[in-house]
C-alpha cells in the first residue's frame, strides 16, 4: 500500500483514532480508580500506591518488551494492550459488585494496567513513519500531541461529573468500550515491510533478545543526537518535577487559591499544548534539537519567574507557556526518533527514553517534596526551573543537539545501522 500525500488518509486517521479514544480510557481509568480507592476508604495509602504504579511499572518494563516487536506486528501489540486493559476495568468492578476489593488486589490489578502500557506507545510511535511520508511525520506527531491535550482534559472533566452522578465503580463500566473500540481501530491499519525487508536486504541481523537489548541502550549511549537528548531528558524531568508534585501547594499556601485556580491552571497549560501543537502541525521544522532544548529553557523560565513571584497572573502565563512547551518537547523528540533511528529499532529506543522520563518525575518529586518544607514551594519550583536553565545551555553549547539539521538525522540512521 502507498503512502498517500495527505495526512488525513485512512491508516492515520485509524491512528488517530485509536490513540485519541485510548487517551480518554486512559484518563477515565485513572480517575475512577483513584476516586474508588478514595470512596472505598483506602484513603492516602491507596491513592499513594496508584501513583506509583500507575508510571513506574510502564517505564521501567518498556525496554524490556520492546526487544520483542519487529516492525510488521506493532499493531498486535497495540492491540494486545488495549484489550488488556479492557479486561482489567470489566475485573474490577465485577470483583467488587461480588464484594471483593481488597487494596492489594486494586493495586495488582492497576500494575498490570500501567504495564501494558509499556508496549502501545512505543509501537504507536515507531507506526507512524511506517503510513505516512517523510514530509508528514511532524505534522502527524504535532496533530496527536496537540488533539492528545485537549481530549485529555475534556476525558478528566467528563470523569468527573460521571462519577459524581453514577459512582466511580459504574463508571469503569463505560472505559470497557473505549479500550475495545481502539483495539479494532488500530486492525484496521494496514502497511507494508520496506522491500529491503522483504527481500532479507539492508539491515544486519540483531540477534536474540538480550542482544536486541543490549544494543537499544548502546545505541542510544553512541548516537550524537540521542544521547544528548536523553542527558537533558534527565535535567528537565528532575527540574519540572517539582511544579508536577508542588503546584497545588503553591496556589494553596502562597496564592491563597482552590480547586478552581487550580483548574483554570490545568485549562490554560492544555490551551498551551493546543496552539503549539497546531503551530507545529502547520511550520516545518529543520532543527529539531535547537526547538527541543529551547523549548526546555522557556519551561525552566516559566518554572522560575513563576517560583520566584507568587503573582497570581504570573502563574497563568506560565501554566500557558508550560503547556506550550510540552508540545515543543515532545513532537521534536518523537520526530528525531523515528527520523534518526531504523524502523526495528524505534520501539526500544522511545522505550529507554521514555523510561529516564519517567523515574525522573517520582524522583524529582519527591526531592522537592522534602527541600519545599524547608526553602518552601516557590522556591523549589524556581530552583527546578533555574536547573532547567542552566543544563539546556550547557547542552547547546557542547553537544551537537542544538546544530542537528533533517539530513543529520538522516545520516545518523545510515550509522546507527551499523552499531
Amino acid at each position: 500500500m502507498q503512502k498517500s500525500n495527505s495526512l488525513w488518509q485512512k491508516n492515520f486517521t485509524f491512528l488517530f483514532g485509536s490513540k485519541m479514544v485510548k487517551i480518554t480510557a486512559d484518563s477515565f481509568a485513572f480517575s475512577t480508580i483513584l476516586w474508588f480507592l478514595i470512596l472505598d476508604g483506602k484513603g492516602a495509602i491507596g491513592t499513594a500506591f496508584l501513583i506509583s504504579v500507575s508510571f513506574l511499572p510502564q517505564a521501567i518494563l518498556g525496554p524490556i518488551i520492546t526487544p520483542l516487536m519487529k516492525t510488521a506486528t506493532l499493531k498486535f501489540w497495540m492491540f494486545f494492550s488495549d484489550l488488556t486493559r479492557a479486561s482489567i476495568m470489566l475485573i474490577i468492578p465485577i470483583c467488587y459488585f461480588s464484594g471483593f476489593s481488597p487494596l492489594w488486589f486494586i493495586i495488582l490489578l492497576m500494575l498490570i494496567h500501567s504495564a501494558t502500557g509499556a508496549s502501545y506507545d512505543p509501537a504507536s510511535v515507531s507506526l507512524i513513519p511506517k503510513i505516512l511520508k517523510e514530509d508528514n511525520i511532524q505534522k502527524a506527531n504535532a496533530t496527536i500531541q496537540s488533539s492528545g491535550q485537549v481530549v485529555r482534559l475534556a476525558a478528566v472533566t467528563l470523569c468527573g461529573v460521571t462519577i459524581a452522578l453514577i459512582g466511580a465503580a459504574y463508571a469503569m463500566l463505560i472505559i470497557l468500550p473505549l479500550y475495545i473500540l481502539s483495539a479494532l481501530l488500530v486492525l484496521f491499519i494496514n502497511y507494508k515491510a520496506k522491500e529491503d525487508e522483504v527481500h532479507g536486504k539492508g539491515n544486519k541481523p540483531r540477534g536474540g533478545y538480550f542482544k536486541k537489548l543490549k544494543r537499544g541502550f548502546a545505541l542510544v549511549r553512541r548516537h550524537h543526537i540521542l544521547f544528548p537528548l536523553a542527558l537533558y531528558c534527565v535535567f528537565s524531568n528532575l527540574a519540572s518535577a517539582p511544579w508536577e508534585a508542588l503546584s497545588a501547594v503553591y496556589i494553596s499556601e502562597e496564592l491563597n487559591g482552590g480547586p478552581i485556580v487550580h483548574s483554570f491552571v490545568r485549562v490554560a497549560t492544555a490551551a498551551g499544548a493546543f496552539l503549539l501543537g497546531f503551530m507545529l502541525a502547520k511550520v516545518k521544522v529543520n532543527r529539531y534539537g535547537l526547538l527541543f532544548v529551547v523549548a526546555g529553557m522557556v519551561e525552566g523560565t516559566a518554572f522560575f519567574v513563576t517560583g520566584m513571584n507568587s503573582i497570581l497572573p504570573l502563574v497563568f502565563i506560565a501554566a500557558f507557556a508550560l503547556g506550550a512547551t510540552i508540545s515543543a518537547i515532545n513532537v521534536p523528540e518523537h520526530t528525531i526518533i523515528q527520523m534518526s533511528v531504523d524502523d526495528e529499532d524505534q520501539p526500544q529506543v522511545y522505550a529507554i527514553i521514555n523510561m529516564i522520563s519517567y523515574v525522573m518525575i517520582p524522583l524529582g518529586a519527591l526531592i522537592g517534596g522534602y527541600a519545599a518544607t524547608v526553602f518552601g514551594s516557590g522556591k523549589v519550583i524556581a530552583i527546578g526551573g533555574g536547573i532547567e536553565i542552566i543544563a539546556g545551555i550547557c547542552i547547546l553549547a557542547f553537544t551537537r543537539l542544538g546544530k542537528a539539521q533533517r539530513s543529520d538525522l538522516i545520516a545518523e540512521k545510515d550509522q546507527s545501522l551499523k552499531i
